[in-house]
């Protein structure tokens, strides 16, 4: 019996001394500095819209310094060719879906455009095709459609068949009423919005403007999204700042950004919780 009383004694103690050990480092642990590598950069995921009409164009993009996402439109001459030659290049794809935008004197209806108009069996028959149209395509994002995505019935509609093809969705936001984010979340469809237009208006002190409107964002909110289009000025200010990029500021794809910001497990709570910070700029289209 003394024994035994011993070795319980024993452990108690040798159990104490361990114990003692662990919380002296953990409090030196906690007293160090922490290092920078320990914080995660602010990234930036940069989105160049409408491409597929023009291949010079798209190989400059292709070559690009930095990780970057196409949107491509479906029917455009030269689009399944370049969403192959991207697939190859590293850079990723989305479908550029053209929607029903509110009409105006500047209004234009590109191919296998989504309408109000449209029946269900239609609907989702042109959305099949247009993606069919672009290769590799992981996720969607809107050309144009300040008309359709005000509305939940068409925006439920695309977002049932998006869930079903494991796609998501950029909100492109042209315009402010637009319900494309809140509905995707609703089909717990991975989605996001964009920040910043790089070429609202076409001179280079502008653009370098929302770039570094863009990087501001990325810094205070973590990331940023910024979409431009292929113009050759955009193109131009996109490979300068994408080569002289900040230190603390990482490119990231669309694609990427989207699965760090949602919990897959828990995409609805996220989606609640979550509240804008700052007004976003639209194009009105």
């Amino acid at each position: 019996m003394l024994s035994f009383i011993r070795c319980v004694a024993k452990f108690f103690s040798n159990f104490q001394r361990a114990s003692l050990a662990c919380f002296a480092s953990l409090a030196t642990l906690l007293a160090a500095p922490l290092q920078a590598a320990e914080f995660p950069s602010a990234v930036l995921a940069i989105v160049v819209d409408d491409v597929g009409y023009n291949l010079a164009q798209a190989e400059r993009l292709l070559k690009a310094p930095g990780k970057l996402t196409l949107g491509i439109l479906p029917f455009a001459p030269h689009s399944p060719a370049i969403a192959r030659r991207a697939q190859i290049a590293g850079k990723e794809v989305i479908l550029h879906q053209p929607m029903e935008p509110i009409a105006t004197p500047y209004s234009h209806s590109e191919r296998g455009t989504l309408t109000m108009q449209m029946s269900a069996e239609h609907f989702n028959q042109h959305f099949a095709d247009a993606l069919a149209a672009v290769p590799y395509a992981v996720g969607v994002n809107n050309h144009t459609g300040s008309l359709l995505t005000q509305h939940r019935e068409p925006m439920s509609r695309l977002m049932r068949k998006m869930r079903a093809r494991g796609l998501f969705f950029l909100d492109s936001r042209t315009t402010a009423q637009t319900v494309a984010l809140s509905t995707a979340r609703d089909w717990q469809v991975p989605a996001i919005r964009r920040d910043v237009f790089l070429d609202h208006a076409l001179d280079r002190k502008s653009m370098n403007h929302e770039f570094d409107r863009a990087l501001r964002i990325a810094r205070r909110q973590g990331h940023a999204v910024l979409i431009a289009h292929p113009h050759r000025l955009s193109l131009d200010v996109l490979e300068e700042r994408m080569a002289s990029l900040p230190s603390d500021i990482q490119l990231t794809t669309l694609g990427d950004l989207v699965k760090a910001r949602v919990n897959p497990l828990d995409r609805t709570m996220l989606a609640r919780r979550e509240t804008p910070r700052f007004l976003h700029r639209s194009l009105g289209q």
